[in-house]
């Protein structure tokens, strides 16, 4: 019995730093998209420190939710917001994206191709 119960503090002991060490990694990741945001110059360079490292940030926050419950229930709650988090940052960047372009604010020098040129 005591066998079990130290096999049972030792499996919660690891997914508690399991989590921690995910959380951190989410939390680093969604700090570099908020420097990205703040330092890039247009909203053409920003896009990129927007979508990716935030949604990789938060994928990892999530894992470390559902690791540190430790059930089913947790996945299936944290599965339907990383879904629409992953169809809906593409979506959003996007639409950011045009609206730059439309009101011309970002730097045509730094374009290699710029498409919107008549």
């Amino acid at each position: 019995m005591i066998e079990i119960l130290e096999s049972f503090v030792d499996t919660a002991g690891v997914r508690a730093w399991v989590a921690l060490v995910l959380l951190l990694v989410g939390a680093a990741l969604s700090l570099a998209a908020v420097i990205g945001i703040v330092r890039f110059p247009d909203p053409l360079v920003r896009l990129h420190a927007m979508a990716k490292p935030q949604v990789l940030g938060l994928a990892m926050a999530l894992a470390a939710v559902v690791v540190a419950v430790g059930t089913w229930t947790a996945f299936w709650v944290v599965l339907p917001v990383m879904v629409f988090q992953l169809f809906l940052v593409p979506v959003s960047s996007h639409m950011i994206a045009r609206a730059g372009l439309r009101s011309n604010d970002y730097r045509h020098e730094d374009l290699l191709v710029d498409d919107t040129e008549d």
